[in-house]
């Protein structure tokens, strides 16, 4: 069904109409001092159990519109973290590949695999296979991460206690 504004104003001159007449006659039964009633001037009154109704309708359709708002914005937040959780997984899964080769990598590496990945360095000590000339890797980590343990005290100024060091590198694993 659709409304539309012309159809209003058609009902609203039909109705017009219709109380016209009447007015008319009532007018001229009653005398001339006589105002005719008009269409839509009633009054509406509102129990307090209805109105009480309304407020707990409209309190509960804004507080589902609050958890709807909540569950997109952490949505947000989980997309934003995707691309860091994918670099360290890719940094992880290298330095683990390195590892079951039977290669030498840096001991910064190998710890970084420990506390980001612990099963995944547990399995690459499992699967490494003995090489009689193994081949030395540079650090996958970035310098950064070299320097200061993580990217997050690097990007936060690089003076934090050590209570949120730690709460920073297992955010970043």
């Amino acid at each position: 069904m659709e409304l539309s504004v012309n159809g209003r104003r058609r009902r609203a001159v039909r109705v017009l109409k219709a109380v016209t007449p009447q007015a008319e006659k009532a007018a001229a039964g009653t005398g001339a001092g006589a105002a005719p009633k008009r269409a839509g001037s009633d009054k509406v009154s509102w129990s307090q159990a209805a109105l009480s109704f309304l407020q707990e309708v409209n309190r509960q359709d804004l507080e589902r519109q609050r958890k709807l708002l909540e569950a997109k914005q952490q949505k947000n937040g989980d997309l934003e973290m995707l691309p860091k959780s994918l670099k360290v997984m890719e940094r992880c899964r290298k330095i683990a590949s390195r590892i079951m080769k039977g290669d030498k990598v840096p001991p910064q590496d190998e710890q970084y695999l420990m506390e980001c990945d612990p099963d995944g360095y547990k399995l690459a000590l499992a699967c490494r296979v003995p090489k009689e000339n193994p081949k030395k890797w540079e650090s996958v980590l970035e310098d950064e991460e070299q320097e200061n343990g993580s990217a997050g005290e690097a990007e936060s100024g690089g003076e934090t206690s050590e209570a949120e060091s730690s709460a920073v590198e297992a955010a970043e694993c």
